[in-house]
């Protein structure tokens, strides 16, 4: 087994002159006259882009954006094998000096990446009050996202995904370890529970994706749920109707991305203010409308889909369609995360991925030790409420087992 091999961002003079231009030379369309109410019921508004982009021009330096990251983040690349490819796949890695501290592996889904690790990763691995948990995290960029290298096959999963992400665990010596993840990340770290039970002992998630409880198994549950459903109405105030919400009126990017996931990227990958427009609308409405990103950190994100100048931010929504769709109800919606492997979620309001308590117990886990609902943040826990997240995460080890925490301790022990 190869080491990891240290590694520093360095964007070519080339390509960032090229993207330098795209910017300064883009079109950007003129609006259509609306209510303020639904400025965003078309897309992202002019005025919204405009703004960026003249921050973009103007006061956008990607040479200091890149130096903070390299001098901020512990980065490596180490060649992982899986559906018979070998890919280069890119993580940071910070190991906590703490007696005691565990593994964690902290997935991130899309539009994000693996910048969302940046807010949460000191107070992880050296945590500032006596007493806490500690954690060596480890944070890797999936395959073909950021500075990892995509498959070349069609035929590679979510489960392959959750493949990388354990041997990628094991090769840096954590035979056992924490999975936390949202979004994408989130169903990584189901999968990693499922397949690796007696690896990825304890999951941690902040985002739940799940089929409705089965009728035959659980007849009070369904019944149950659809007298909840009726009772929370349509409405994006309710955890039931957001999701509603998200599903009627946002899907647009699952549809072009999980079916025509090359096309969309001919058009994304070579306009920079075209990536900028797809993952602004997108965060837009999945973030608490109290949560700030800011110009530099919204066009830092964009930047790390338009470096690789790939489609893997796109052809994982080919696990949602199609073929994909079988394999994605057989490889996590149609399993629980088994009984030997420790369960947690903490529950965002304002996210679109949520379900409560009672259904998560009917259809994602059969040992939920741990369970919160935060009164605010979004889809993006990670940054816009890192302190929360971490508190959750903390809070979540303290009630994994005794085994496994001693497994984990352990393991935690071995590290390379």
């Amino acid at each position: 087994m190869e080491e990891p091999k240290p590694f520093k961002i360095a964007v070519s003079d080339d390509l960032l002159s090229f993207i330098d231009q795209r910017v300064s030379t883009a079109r950007i369309p003129p609006g259509i006259d609306l209510p303020e109410k639904d400025a965003w019921s078309y897309g992202v508004p002019p005025a919204t882009i405009s703004q960026l982009k003249d921050y973009w021009v103007k006061k956008y330096d990607w040479r200091a954006v890149e130096a903070r990251i390299n001098g901020q983040l512990k980065m490596f690349t180490l060649p992982i094998t899986e559906a018979g490819e070998t890919m280069a796949i890119h993580f940071v890695h910070h190991k906590s000096d703490r007696e005691g501290a565990l593994p964690l592996l902290f997935q991130h889904g899309w539009p994000g990446n693996f910048l969302e690790v940046e807010k949460i990763i000191d107070s992880l691995t050296n945590p500032q009050e006596p007493g806490q948990q500690a954690f060596h995290v480890v944070a890797p960029s999936l395959p073909g996202f950021a500075f990892s290298e995509g498959p070349k096959g069609g035929d590679f999963w979510l489960k392959n995904m959750a493949a990388v992400d354990h041997k990628l665990m094991l090769a840096l010596g954590y035979d056992k370890y924490v999975a936390q993840g949202g979004d994408w990340g989130s169903m990584i770290c189901r999968i990693l529970g499922m397949e690796y039970p007696e690896h990825a002992v304890a999951v941690h998630v902040n985002a739940l994706a799940s089929g409705p409880p089965s009728w035959w198994r659980y007849p009070f549950h369904f019944i149950y749920l659809i007298i909840w459903a009726i009772w929370q109405g349509k409405g994006k105030e309710s955890n039931f109707g957001r999701m509603m919400w998200w599903r009627e009126e946002e899907l647009g990017y699952l549809e072009i991305q999980g079916t025509k996931p090359l096309t969309i990227s001919y058009a994304l990958g070579d306009s920079p203010i075209g990536m900028l427009a797809w993952l602004r609308d997108k965060v837009k409405h999945l973030a608490d409308d109290d949560s700030i990103f800011d110009e530099e950190e919204l066009i830092t994100w964009t930047m790390m889909y338009l470096i690789n100048g790939t489609a893997g931010h796109a052809r994982i929504y080919k696990n949602a369609k199609g073929k994909g769709l079988d394999m994605f109800y057989k490889d996590l919606l149609n399993r629980k995360v088994p009984s030997n492997v420790d369960f947690g979620a903490s529950v965002f309001p304002y996210d679109v991925l949520n379900i409560p308590h009672w259904w998560a117990s009917c259809t994602v886990s059969k040992n939920i030790v741990f369970w919160r609902d935060r009164d605010s943040g979004g889809h993006f826990a990670a940054t816009e409420k890192p302190d929360a997240l971490v508190e959750d995460i903390r809070d979540f080890a303290k009630v994994i087992s005794p085994s496994r925490m001693a497994s984990l301790v352990k393991s935690g022990k071995l590290k390379k």
